[in-house]
């Protein structure tokens, strides 16, 4: 959402300048009815979410392929523009009009997701006036904020430049969007079937994991660059005035140029240290703990049951013949006297593992929360299970059912 805020203020900008003439309108009706969409792809979810689930899926892939379709169309015709000197009239409208499409296409793609942070605010087994909700919930209202401050003052920071400074600026900024998108839309074309999985489309795909934050710090660059212009070039009146009002006139609209350059520094950092910062601080986490001792014999891993019986996780470890260290966990049950005994990892995030948060067991890789009841089960994001025994006070497990498994943890 802070890569398309700061975009939609220079979109905005760019409507309102002197030729626009009014051109903000298709603007702002592209970006309501963007909105008005997305509000309606998330009530489908809620409404059914199983049927529904697949069809929508595709549905967002094919929004972003159309989005970096759009957003190449509207660089494009930035860069004509910019090349011609600047634009006026019809050609100018047609220019705004590609842009209230992509204002429409992004915001009917962005805001599902951001809908659903807000069933997110109290987590199973919280109250809804807990410490926890409502920390979330004031942090979903802190990123919509920062947001929309970050729009307001890309649009009153690029509304001080002139007309091929302002141009230039809205070029570099839909370009990186392109760029964004257009990663990602390789990513979908290819879940999609439209193109096959070759090494240079993996490659993107790996990139786009690895820095998925990249296309944010280029427009925040762009914003460094554009409040630096303003700042440089409206520091003292320049020309002759009729009278001292106009002199004091002139000089307060330098000031508020400068003002509200800071103010896009200061939403522009506050955007980078939320992303970067506090998403660190949020989602890292703990320390691996160091595998437990156990018994094995013949062939055969012996755990004794007190060992395991205070309801949290217990992770082991044993070393393969070939190598390979399997890792595997033990908890029990908070219904009754069962056990969940599984591997160290799943079948959607490999084995990048579970740790225990409070009283959950949380996926390190996607975060998601394990109800204990289910682990020992296949399916979804749940330790991988295997053939164990439970007899005599003791879990037994044959280190061939693990041996199995010894090419998960390559």
């Amino acid at each position: 959402m802070t890569s398309f805020a700061f975009l939609l203020g220079l979109i905005l900008s760019y409507a309102g300048g002197k030729e626009a003439r009014g051109l903000r309108r298709p603007v702002w009706a592209g970006a309501a009815a963007g909105f008005l969409l997305g509000c309606a792809a998330f009530g489908v979810r809620l409404w059914d979410p199983r049927g529904m689930n697949l069809i929508l899926i595709a549905f967002n892939r094919w929004l972003v392929v159309t989005i970096a379709a759009i957003a190449a169309l509207a660089s494009l015709l930035a860069l004509l523009s910019f090349l011609a000197g600047g634009t006026r009239g019809l050609w100018r409208a047609g220019v705004v009009a590609v842009f209230s499409v992509l204002a429409l296409v992004s915001l009917a793609y962005l805001v599902p997701p951001v809908l659903q942070y807000t069933r997110e605010f109290v987590y199973f087994g919280e109250s809804g006036i807990s410490t926890n909700a409502l920390l979330r919930a004031a942090g979903f209202t802190l990123g919509l904020a920062v947001g929309l401050l970050l729009c307001l003052s890309a649009y009153q920071v690029h509304h001080a430049l002139g007309e091929r400074g302002a141009l230039l600026f809205l070029l570099g900024s839909t370009l990186a969007f392109a760029l964004e998108f257009g990663a990602a839309a390789v990513a979908a074309l290819q879940r999609l079937k439209v193109i096959p999985l070759t090494d240079a489309v993996f490659q993107i795909m790996i990139w786009r994991d690895a820095y998925p934050n990249a296309f944010l710090f280029a427009q925040m660059a762009l914003a460094l660059a554009m409040l630096a212009w303003v700042i440089l070039t409206h520091r003292r009146p320049e020309g002759d005035f009729p009278n001292r009002a106009s002199l004091r006139r002139e000089k307060a609209r330098l000031r508020d140029c400068r003002r509200w350059s800071w103010s896009l520094l200061a939403w522009g950092a506050a955007a980078v240290f939320i992303v970067v910062v506090l998403h660190y601080y949020d989602t890292r986490p703990p320390a691996e703990v160091p595998p437990e001792p156990y018994e094995i014999a013949d062939g055969v891993i012996t755990i004794r049951l007190e060992q395991v019986s205070d309801g949290h996780l217990h992770k082991f470890s044993y070393v393969t013949p070939g190598g390979f260290d399997v890792r595997f966990l033990v908890v029990k049950k908070p219904a009754g006297t069962a056990y969940g005994v599984g591997l160290d990892a799943c079948e959607i995030c490999g084995i990048a593992g579970y740790y225990e948060r409070g009283d959950e067991v949380v996926c390190r890789r996607c975060d998601d929360v394990m109800n204990k009841n289910t682990i020992g089960f296949k399916g979804g994001c749940n330790p991988i299970p295997f053939p164990y025994e439970i007899r005599e006070g003791r879990v037994f497990i044959d280190v061939k059912e693990l041996t199995a498994h010894e090419r998960r943890f390559k």
